[in-house]
């Protein structure tokens, strides 16, 4: 029996990279997992991919979600927590950079939009998946940040400022939702 069997995760950005990794050794390790990303053909194939590895008796589902749209997240919420009625973990891993290059030459929207898929998306995904968590008796919530967030990466403003920031939330997400029995933690990879 693992440690993990019983359990439902949500893990946003879950069609590819870390996100699908992550998902994969969950289902392996016997939680229930849906994984949220915006295409949905990347969803269907990743679905099938963590299928091949979980554990018997868990269920992989997928929600497609713009984890910057408050109404997307609030149906991934629902979605990962149908099979238990609760919510145990949530990796809030989407995120990117839609903005490259020097601060002078920035596209103001492509700025925004980098800053509002790793912040807000995060913001989200914590908001919506918490009360669930707290209802139940606690969780795990992973925010996913990079090196970035505490070092430069010259061209790389938005990224940066983005990873920064959701280290801030997720501090204050601990200290908020601690008492709730809700851990709260960022990884950095790289």
């Amino acid at each position: 029996m693992s440690d993990l069997e019983g359990y439902a995760a949500l893990v946003t950005g879950g069609g590819s990279g870390i996100g699908l990794g992550t998902a994969k050794r969950l289902a392996a390790d016997g939680a229930h997992v849906t994984i949220a990303s915006r295409t949905e053909d990347r969803l269907r194939q990743a679905v099938a991919e963590i299928r091949e590895v979980a554990a018997g008796g868990v269920t992989v589902d997928y929600a497609v979600c713009d984890v910057t749209s408050e109404d997307d997240v609030k149906v991934a919420v629902a979605k990962a927590q149908a099979p238990t009625g609760g919510l145990d973990v949530l990796f809030a891993c989407a995120g990117g950079a839609l903005h490259l290059g020097p601060i002078v030459d920035a596209d103001l929207a492509s700025w925004k939009a980098t800053i509002d898929l790793n912040i807000v998306g995060t913001f989200l995904c914590i908001k919506h998946a918490a009360p669930v968590m707290a209802a139940s008796g606690g969780g795990s919530i992973i925010g996913m940040s990079s090196i970035a967030g505490r070092s430069t990466h010259r061209l790389m403003s938005a990224y940066c400022t983005g990873k920064a920031g959701i280290e801030m939330l997720v501090k204050v997400a601990a200290d908020e939702l601690g008492a709730q029995g809700i851990r709260v933690n960022a990884v950095q990879p790289g």
